[in-house]
């Protein structure tokens, strides 16, 4: 979206239970035995069988990686993917529109790390990476969590990588024909969805070995409605103290479903030999009619019932709003956008074992397009002879509402036509990638028992077409009726909001009349203004590029192992170097007009790994790993169109005369990384663990838009060009403490037996360098540069990074009857950077805490039939966020002034159904 093997399963009796265990993981190639697969288990059936055997590999692992399996198809812990990724240790998830939207892996979102795909590099369009919630949980055996890396991994981002592990035909030990039928129906649009997914894979002799098909199909739907009461971002003087002055009512609502297929093929004609071939179709459709209603208060003819609280304005009355600037300033608008997202990923690849030699190879093709459609018809408000009740309140109250009063949102007559817009986006990524990796094991020298070695490439291209435009009809006071749509009064939302604004819900056209008419509609405003054109946006050669990026890279490492007493010493070094080579190509803007342009840029990276395990007792042991990793700017930073100022005659004598302008920047550097972790692990039986790590990323190169001289002088005058735009200038910092502890009650008697629980919390420490104006009292934090305080940097927080996460889990497994009960905590987070105006204050958001609690359940009637319910978000609590305001009377800084910002009411998802095994 934009938007392994494993043991067969004894029973679905633990349909939803969780174990979160840290653990490290050997990484390969996509061809993996049972024997190699190791990894951290958050593990779904037969429980206490799966939690010893995942700890047993815990022990003897040589890299820190969390993972999720589910033993039994169709049973992640979670409707979606992304969700379940939240009760990891050292994840954070944001949640929009009925699911966890954002995973962020210790404070750093998916443009941070590298998604795999069974090994495989994987990406949605011109993006490097995939969203998790695209993946149908029904298709998945595993999720890893790549904490510390190794040189034979595909090159993880700087905050690790995240491999998703899909089910083979060798994994089963006979025919299997597997799914799951459920409803799914979410609180606030109250409309039931159907959801399906269905497996079927079968393994046959074939002379003297065997050969195996898979096929898996999965359909998932929901229709979502997240309602949204908030102010826009300024805080003003109004009615002789401070309040922000424009509460609005926004709804995000959308019909969204991700069909989806994956397969595969293996033949495995002696033991030493296995060939395979597999697919993937990833699915994503989105229609929204995401709609807003802007209410002003600013200029109103009078103000009354003002209740302060100091400065800051609570409560208060505002006659005729906008009446000092002519009126007419309420506005909206109903959106209609198509979100359609095709990913395609074909594979060939085997093993092959010579005496010690394992030689492994893999070949894929990747192939994937987004295709963006927004229409949106604005209106406003063709009379202000009306009063607004409005109530800010305090940070950590309800919240801001208001109510609109002398006017009827369902009356069409009050409506004008303010104007169309139009932006479409298409973008496209594919890609070859080829690897071919060597394991020599025993080497046959007693402290270094495996030796790895390996090369790979990968060829990408990457290019976006994008336009927008805008008719401006806000003066033409053009009733919206003549505007050739089909109208409705919208679905109300705030469903069980004691606070719900007013109005709820207004007047409105339909998706389908606004999408099935578009020809129409264009030819109506063009009739009106001579502008645009029916065929639609024009394209933008500033949002339009073509980006091909070859990556050459290869690696050797060595485990090792040495015997202190009853004290063992073992791990991993070694080294990956990566060579990459980029070709872009855009558009220069000129003042004689657009010139296409071609840039190329290459550089190299060396990226050691150390990783070291101590074995104090079979029950203790200790990991230090130090590791560099990066990741490469998105194609989008790179995109070379520049925008050129006029060039103006230099200076008699001058000669430092430049030219100015603003862009991408197709020189870019990757961010950078040095990594250190530690970890104290301690087993106190045979299904119960605890553990505790801590780690620092020292990170460099972090982007940001600033004035930089561009390699390349300006090819009009041959003056050189200082073009504002994406530059790596930031360091970051993130340190961090991981704890857990998980287990069952086995020594309880009888039914009692059956509980279980399990805890995790993670504390991240996550500060950056950014741009921002120094006041003039002392910060340790606040460096100023050249021309300060306007070149300054703050040392401040990483936005939306948590402090405190965690995780409490109860759970019963006893019987037929499987019930896991989730709660989950992130502490208040800083929102986007600090919004400098006129060097005379701030504003930042805060996200405020946020609690969640999810429940799943299921009982097994029969070994082949198994009923579930899952209940997601059963707090109901709405997200809140604040504006942060801080002054700099004479340059020094006063104490913060806080004000509510966004109510926001997510879904809480009931889904019920059958799963089937034969």
């Amino acid at each position: 979206m934009r938007y392994r093997t494993i043991a067969r399963c004894t029973a679905s009796l633990a349909v939803m239970s969780l174990c979160a265990t840290v653990a490290s993981a050997q990484d390969a190639p996509p061809v993996q035995d049972s024997a190699d697969s190791e990894g951290d288990a958050i593990v779904v059936t037969g429980f206490r069988a799966s939690l010893q055997s995942a700890q047993s590999t815990k022990q003897r692992s040589d890299k820190i990686v969390d993972s999720i399996v589910a033993e039994d198809i169709g049973k992640l812990p979670d409707i979606a993917v992304s969700d379940t990724a939240a009760r990891i240790p050292g994840v954070q998830v944001e949640r929009r529109g009925g699911e966890a939207n954002r995973v962020l892996v210790r404070g750093l979102d998916r443009f941070n790390y590298t998604t795999t795909y069974n090994g495989r590099e994987i990406f949605t369009a011109e993006t490097r990476s995939v969203a998790l919630q695209d993946f149908p949980a029904g298709g998945i055996s595993a999720i890893d969590v790549f904490k510390t890396s190794s040189a034979e991994l595909v090159e993880p981002g700087i905050a690790g990588l995240v491999n998703v592990r899909s089910r083979r035909p060798f994994d089963f030990a006979d025919s299997e024909i597997a799914g799951s039928v459920w409803g799914v129906y979410p609180d606030k649009s109250r409309d039931l969805e159907p959801n399906a997914q269905l497996l079927l894979s079968d393994r046959w002799d074939v002379g003297e070995g065997e050969i195996g098909a898979l096929i898996n199909f999965s359909y998932t739907r929901m229709h979502y409605r997240d309602s949204v009461r908030r102010h826009g971002f300024f805080i003003a003087d109004l009615a002789g103290a401070r309040s922000p002055d424009w509460p609005e009512i926004q709804y995000a609502e959308a019909e969204r479903w991700r069909p989806s297929i994956n397969g595969a093929l293996q033949w495995r004609p002696s033991p030493d030999l296995e060939i395979y071939v597999e697919g993937l179709w990833q699915g994503f459709r989105e229609r929204a009619t995401d709609r807003m209603w802007a209410q002003p208060l600013w200029g109103g003819a009078s103000y009354e019932n003002i209740v302060l609280d100091g400065n800051q304005i609570i409560s208060g009355t505002v006659n005729r709003p906008t009446a000092c600037c002519g009126g007419n300033q309420t506005w909206g608008f109903q959106g209609a956008t198509k979100r359609d997202t095709n990913t395609y990923q074909f594979a060939v690849g085997g093993r092959w074992d010579v005496g010690p030699l394992r030689i492994t190879a893999d070949v894929a093709r990747t192939d994937s397009t987004f295709d963006l459609r927004t229409e949106s018809v604005d209106y406003e408000i063709n009379t202000n002879d009306y009063s607004v009740d409005w109530f800010t309140g305090k940070p950590g109250g309800s919240g801001l509402t208001f109510q609109v009063r002398g006017i009827d949102p369902t009356n069409p007559g009050i409506y004008n036509y303010r104007g169309f817009y139009e932006d479409h986006l298409t973008a496209s990524g594919d890609d070859w990638q080829a690897r071919l990796d060597f394991q020599y094991e025993p080497t046959g020298i007693s402290f270094i028992p495996a030796l790895h070695w390996g090369v790979r490439f990968v060829d990408r291209d990457a290019s976006a077409r994008a336009g927008d435009f805008y008719w401006n009809l806000r003066d033409r006071g053009i009733p919206i009726s003549a505007v050739p749509l089909d109208y409705v009064l919208q679905p109300r939302g705030f469903r069980g909001d004691k606070n719900a604004p007013f109005p709820v819900s207004w007047f409105g056209p339909t998706f389908a009349s606004v999408h099935d008419n578009l020809i129409e509609l264009r030819q109506f405003n063009i009739d009106l203004t001579g502008a645009g054109s029916v065929d639609g946006p024009p394209i933008d050669a500033g949002r339009t590029f073509d980006i091909n990026e070859k990556s050459y890279a290869g690696y050797v490492s060595a485990n090792y192992e040495l015997a202190l007493g009853e004290t063992t010493i073992d791990g991993q070094i070694g080294l990956r170097a990566v060579r990459t080579e980029t070709k872009t190509s855009g558009t220069l803007f000129t003042t004689a007009g657009p010139v296409p342009v071609n840039f190329k840029n290459a550089y190299t990276d060396w990226l050691p790994s150390a990783n070291l395990r101590v074995q104090f007792s079979p029950e203790v042991q200790a990991r230090f790993a130090f590791t560099q990793t990066r990741t490469r700017p998105s194609f989008a930073q790179l995109n070379p169109a520049l925008r050129l100022s006029p060039a103006t005659p230099c200076a008699p004598g001058q000669t430092d005369c430049i030219r100015t302008g603003s862009g991408g920047n197709p020189f870019l550097k990757p961010l950078d990384s040095d990594n250190y972790d530690a970890s104290l692990e301690y087993y106190f039986s045979r299904t119960g663990f605890a553990s505790i790590g801590v780690f620092r990323r020292d990170m460099q190169g972090f982007i940001a838009n600033r004035a930089f001289e561009f390699p390349e002088p300006d090819p009009e005058t041959g003056r050189t060009l200082v073009i504002s735009g994406p530059v790596n200038t930031r360091n970051a910092r993130i340190k961090g403490v991981e704890a857990q502890i998980s287990g069952f009650f086995d020594f309880l008697p009888g039914a009692l037996s059956g509980l279980g629980a399990q805890a995790n919390v993670t504390y991240l420490d996550a500060k950056a360098d950014f741009g921002f104006f120094c006041p003039t009292t002392a910060n340790a934090d606040c460096v100023a540069g050249p021309g300060a305080p306007n070149a300054a940097t703050l040392r401040t927080r990483i936005p939306d990074v948590s402090k405190w996460t965690y995780n409490l889990v109860g759970l019963y497994e006893r019987g037929g009857l499987s019930v896991r009960l989730a709660y989950n905590y992130r502490s208040s987070f800083p929102e986007a950077d600090r919004a400098e105006r006129d060097g005379f204050f701030t504003l930042q958001g805060r996200g405020n805490s946020v609690s969640r609690l999810d429940l799943s359940s299921s009982y097994a009637f029969t070994d082949n039939f198994t009923v579930f319910f899952d209940w997601t978000n059963i707090l109901d609590n709405p997200f809140q966020s604040d504006i942060v305001r801080i002054n700099y009377p004479g340059g020094i800084p006063s104490d913060p002034e806080i004000f509510p910002m966004v109510t926001r009411f997510e879904e809480s998802v009931l889904s019920g159904g059958v799963r089937f095994r034969f």
